[in-house]
């Protein structure tokens, strides 16, 4: 029987090469997916989650079941900021400011329809890559990794009001820079 926190610790305190590969086995279907949603090219979602693996073997030491977030709760965040830290860099930033108020509910729906198409979807995530790094992440898991509220608090150690308010604000300004039909004001 497989157990998770065993492998962990293997890898954790004797650097056990066995149970490292084992982890990156188990995860890395999943992981690979969350970069493919988010990115445009194959190459950069494999690249995004080979850098997620070695972070994650880097600071796997740091990892502690026992501050509450599960590994694989754990292994989001840093795929997360992976994720936040390749689109910031190739961020054009946005100049012009636009007034935050709470997004429709609806608003979430129409959103995760319209980025089904790939360029409109190019140039939503251009506007979220020019976001602050916690913003991109709660964005990203909730779109891309389809997180609950709760998981993306959890994940991201942040109040879930605060989560909410970043996610309904980010799409109250994309409901603002894009036209219903799908193109930019």
């Amino acid at each position: 029987m497989y157990d998770e926190n065993r492998t962990i610790r293997a890898v954790q305190r004797k650097a056990d090469r066995a149970a490292a590969d084992f982890l990156v086995r188990q995860y890395y279907d999943e992981i690979l997916g969350f970069m493919r949603k988010q990115t445009r090219h194959p190459e950069d979602a494999l690249d995004l989650t080979q850098e997620t693996f070695i972070s994650m073997l880097r600071t796997i030491k740091t990892y502690d079941p026992k501050r509450g977030a599960g590994f694989r709760t754990w292994l989001y965040r840093v795929a997360a900021h992976k994720a936040a830290d390749f689109f910031r860099a190739r961020a054009v930033r946005i100049t012009d400011s636009v007034p935050l108020t709470e997004a429709e509910p609806a608003a979430e729906v129409d959103l995760i329809a319209r980025l089904a198409d790939k360029e409109l979807c190019g140039r939503i995530l251009n506007v979220v890559d020019a976001m602050p790094v916690e913003t991109q992440a709660v964005f990203r898991l909730r779109v891309f990794g389809d997180c609950t509220f709760p998981q993306i608090a959890a994940t991201l150690h942040m109040k879930e009001n605060s989560v909410k308010s970043k996610y309904h604000r980010l799409l109250t300004l994309l409901r603002k820079e894009f036209e219903p039909d799908g193109r930019e004001r």
